[in-house]
């Protein structure tokens, strides 16, 4: 069954409060908790992430219609509940010393961290890939923008923390994420394609 425009009258509007407001969240934890100066954060559990996903799921099943509401809610759930775990380690490994296999060789180090990194692309194709599997009809092209735009999240918001507020090192990934910069990116990018079917529902 394909998905039918909800009732939510304000999609985008929705979309970039909740971004916005997942960034704040984040960054304000983070001065709270620990501090700007402190490496406490990295490896703390932080309540923005759940809270922001929860959100972003609720605006999903608000924007979309499926056959099965309650097992699409349920999937999403556990979906993001792995990917958290994912995507963690993989930034671990990608911005940390940490090496899996213990590999202390700089090729293979350095190899591997890119790697690590860009294996989080995976992250909004296989989102898009579950919405599909529930009969929400997104197209190709918004999920290779979507793709685009999650990888380029990170550059642009460093890129933008550095001009801002004038701290670390141009493009430095780590601070895009400490920031909490590339948060709102990283939903708005995941928001796309289901956006474009809803736009699609409505005209169909």
């Amino acid at each position: 069954m394909s998905s039918r425009p909800s009732s939510l009258r304000h999609p985008r509007t929705t979309l970039w409060l909740i971004a916005l407001l997942s960034g704040v969240a984040w960054r304000a934890e983070l001065e709270l908790r620990t501090g700007w100066a402190s490496l406490d954060w990295i490896g703390q559990f932080h309540w923005a992430i759940p809270a922001g996903v929860f959100a972003f799921i609720l605006w999903v099943l608000s924007v979309t219609r499926v056959q099965r509401p309650w097992a699409f809610a349920a999937t999403l759930l556990v979906y993001s509940t792995a990917a958290y775990f994912t995507v963690g380690r993989l930034l671990m490994t990608a911005f940390g010393r940490w090496m899996p296999f213990g590999d202390n060789d700089q090729h293979s180090m350095a190899t591997e961290k890119l790697v690590s990194f860009l294996l989080i692309v995976l992250v909004p194709i296989t989102f898009s890939i579950l919405c599909r599997l529930f009969g929400i009809r997104v197209r190709l092209l918004p999920v290779l923008a979507s793709a685009i735009l999650f990888m380029l999240s990170w550059p642009l918001a460093a890129y933008a923390f550095y001009i801002v507020e004038q701290r670390g090192m141009p493009g430095d990934p780590i601070h895009a994420l400490k920031s909490g910069y590339v948060i709102p990116l990283l939903i708005l990018s995941l928001g796309l394609p289901v956006l474009r079917a809803r736009r699609d529902a409505e005209r169909g």
